[in-house]
């Protein structure tokens, strides 16, 4: 669960890149033009699922835990940390990337 919600921010934001620009002829050739918004929104919610799971296991770290790095718990704290973080900044990296989608025209020459 440590991995997923590491990885949950870059794989998101590269799955949302990746498609959206693959689809945008598809779009603009008669397709639904709601399809790169919904791109996005599962990018999202994939990213809150990784945060969702990271933000679990830092609850499972008890409280007052030394967190000098030399036990494999206090190491679950840091990588629920990151997880939180890596999350946290994605998040922000998929939204500043849908904001052209949700004010442009991806279809305008």
């Amino acid at each position: 669960m440590l991995w997923a919600g590491v990885l949950a921010g870059p794989t998101a934001w590269a799955l949302d890149l990746t498609i959206s620009y693959a689809i945008v002829q598809w779009t603009c050739g008669g397709g639904p033009p709601v399809t790169l918004h919904l791109i996005t929104l599962f990018s999202l919610a994939m990213i809150g699922a990784g945060a969702f799971g990271s933000w679990r296991a830092l609850r499972a770290v008890p409280e007052g835990a030394p967190q000098d790095g030399s036990q494999p718990d206090q190491r679950g704290y840091f990588m629920a940390l990151l997880g939180l973080s890596m999350c946290a900044l994605f998040a922000m990296v998929v939204i500043a990337g849908a904001i052209p989608r949700w004010v442009l025209d991806a279809c305008q020459q």
